[in-house]
């Protein structure tokens, strides 16, 4: 259920406030005369360079009743600055930078506390009074700057993590449940100043808040609707992009690699990695030392088919990432209706035991805070929506504003980082348009979107582009000859084909057939991710930027496109096919078959395909290694919509 005074309205974009946090609204009292509303708040807070020496730690905070497209976009994300820490100050007293974290928050915070209790009224744009009660609901940071945040201890400590009492030697259990950090705990532990005996708060006597919190009090603990413990939100940048995978298994698998002398065969399986639309290619990825998490994912996606053959025979690494790779593109799914949280519950499991066999193999330790917030997603998606909302990659962006406008000032006060910037988007729009004047450019006023608009499907799933000059059937079955393609009669088994599929329009063998060839299609189709239109580009190209491409589909079976066509007959009908080789399932078996490893083989004969029955785009890598040139492993993990489609199965 929704409380109907939850749901937000922005532009007339209704946007429903579902998450049990909400709960937050039933102490709010009811009109008099008017309606009491509570206003979740987004807080980000992060340390970036702005310039090569200085680093600044720039905080923005947004109201989460945003739409998402608008709240988790690169950059300020419709949020507001709050304003500027400068580390050099906190340098100075690096002894006491808790303190100075929390008393700077304390200051920027201080309108927040009286009107969390009281509320703020505010005439809205429907000429509604609603009276405010805002709240932290989301803390979007780091591991460093959680534990300022949250004045507790760091990541080395014997309890590090900032939501709960987890001892550092169970860091490795991630299904087990542990005592919650609360407000209110941490609150009557410092007034007591020892344990309370207070039956409603029973604290462990290993507590390590509890000599802590009489030193330091944390700003939030009088606030209303702002527990810092339940509003740390788990990040999939630093905790599984950089964390989990970058620092940890993608060493250990390099470590593991080098001593079996195969890094050098694992950086040519990689450059040999089929391409696909926005996933990265890597030349040389044993050599390069990767500081970015949107690289480390990558790497995740496609590594697998490159690694398994080098590795020893049903090698727990293996298996240990394949549980990661499900476990990550789960947790990042951009919905999550119970069944899939009950998925993710059975794959953070999976990802356990594989970690504890790899332990046992290769000794690695899994006791660090970053495997433990794993334990914490399941929560906060229950009471903070999607994990994207949590993390900290699209604040990143503001980095880049922070440093331009700190070029704006005289680099000594930097009072002018925080003034209202008016309007920059619209400024910058304006400059574009004057750059692209200079160069006698018109700029393009409403480019193509890269998705299709939510929930709307064009009449056709698909549309061909780069098209080539018109022939004749029978020409063009010469031209296949000159490229190399060995398709027998193709003029009749076209003819035969429509005969099949469009009996009233059977043509005779004196009627001519145009064909038109292109180089690539736009295939749009509904994501079973969130149920909106997306697009795959599917390419047919035997040059593309000094490559050869011809893509895979999704279809009643794989299939990789050679041609595509719109063949118009005689009485003006026109026909839209592809000629494709299919892939059927081979029973080959890799030296580690990991869950979900599908094997295919590409059938040498060729036939057509009518694009009605295409779906979308798919990746069909080849497997590495002589003799095996027809066989492919398929690859689920480009995106949220193939890993369902592969995982229902």
């Amino acid at each position: 259920m929704v409380n109907s005074r939850l749901r937000s309205v922005y532009f007339g974009k209704r946007s429903p406030l579902s998450t049990s946090s909400f709960v937050a609204s039933d102490e709010l009292p009811d009109a008099d005369p008017y309606p009491h509303c509570y206003l979740p708040i987004h807080f980000w807070l992060d340390e970036g360079l702005v310039t090569k020496h200085l680093t600044m730690h720039p905080m923005v905070g947004r109201p989460v009743f945003l739409p998402a497209d608008i709240r988790n976009a690169s950059g300020n994300g419709g949020g507001v600055l709050f304003g500027y820490m400068e580390d050099r100050i906190l340098s100075h007293f690096a002894k006491f930078k808790m303190e100075v974290y929390q008393q700077t928050l304390r200051v920027i915070f201080a309108s927040l506390k009286g009107r969390g209790w009281d509320g703020e009224p505010i005439d809205c744009w429907d000429n509604i009074v609603r009276v405010f009660h805002p709240g932290i609901l989301i803390l979007s940071l780091d591991g460093k700057e959680a534990a300022y945040f949250n004045a507790c201890q760091a990541a080395l400590a014997d309890h590090p993590c900032p939501k709960c009492l987890v001892h550092k030697c169970d860091l490795h259990q991630l299904t087990k449940g542990f005592v919650l950090r609360t407000s209110d705990g941490h609150h009557e532990s410092c007034c007591s100043e020892g344990f309370t005996s207070d039956k409603k708060i029973q604290w462990p006597p290993w507590d390590p808040f509890l000599p802590f919190t009489s030193k330091t009090q944390h700003f939030l603990w009088d606030y209303r609707f702002s527990d810092p413990y339940a509003a740390y939100s788990y990040d999939t940048l630093h905790s599984d992009d950089l964390g989990k995978w970058g620092h940890h298994l993608w060493p250990l698998l390099l470590e593991v690699l080098e001593e079996r002398g195969c890094k050098g065969a694992f950086a040519e399986n990689m450059r040999e990695f089929s391409w696909w639309p926005g996933l990265k290619h890597f030349k040389e990825v044993t050599t390069i030392h990767f500081a970015d998490g949107q690289a480390f994912y990558g790497i995740l996606k496609c590594v697998l088919p490159c690694i398994v053959q080098l590795m020893p025979l049903n090698d727990p690494l293996v298996h240990c990432i394949r549980s990661y790779q499900r476990y990550r593109l789960m947790s990042g799914m951009h919905c999550m209706p119970m069944r899939r949280l009950d998925r993710l519950k059975e794959l953070i499991k999976d990802y356990e035991h594989w970690c504890s066999r790899m332990s046992e193999k290769y000794g690695k330790d899994f006791g660090f805070f970053k495997q433990h917030a794993t334990s914490h997603i399941i929560e906060d998606i229950c009471t903070k929506g999607t994990s994207n909302h949590g993390s900290t990659r699209p604040g990143e962006g503001f980095q880049q504003e922070a440093a331009q406008a700190y070029n704006r000032t005289n680099f000594k006060n930097v009072t002018p980082l925080v003034q209202v910037q008016p309007a920059p988007e619209p400024n910058a729009a304006f400059r574009f348009g004057v750059h692209a004047s200079s160069r006698n450019i018109e700029p393009e006023p409403n480019p193509e979107p890269k998705t299709a608009s939510p929930g709307k499907l064009p009449a056709a799933s698909w549309r061909f582009g780069s098209p080539e000059r018109l022939v004749n059937s029978k020409s063009f079955e010469q031209s296949l000859e000159l490229a190399g393609f060995r398709v027998h009669d193709f003029d009749l088994m076209l003819r035969d084909f429509i005969a099949e599929h469009y009996p009233a329009d059977q043509v005779t063998y004196k009627e001519c057939i145009q064909i038109r060839p292109y180089k690539y299609a736009h295939i749009t189709y509904q994501s079973l991710e969130d149920w909106r239109g997306v697009r795959d580009i599917v390419r047919c190209n035997p040059s593309f930027h000094g490559h050869t491409r011809h893509d895979s589909v999704l279809g009643c079976l794989f299939a990789r496109l050679y041609a595509l066509l719109r063949c118009k007959l005689e009485n003006g009908r026109q026909i839209d096919l592809a000629l494709v080789r299919e892939f059927k399932p081979n029973k080959w078996k890799p030296k580690t078959r990991w869950a979900g490893c599908q094997v295919h083989e590409e059938v040498k004969g060729y036939f057509l395909l009518l694009m009605d029955y295409v779906i979308r785009g798919a990746l069909l890598t080849p497997v590495p290694g002589k003799g095996k040139e027809n066989l492919h492993f398929f690859v689920d993990t480009v995106d949220a919509d193939m890993f369902l489609r592969a995982d229902q199965n």
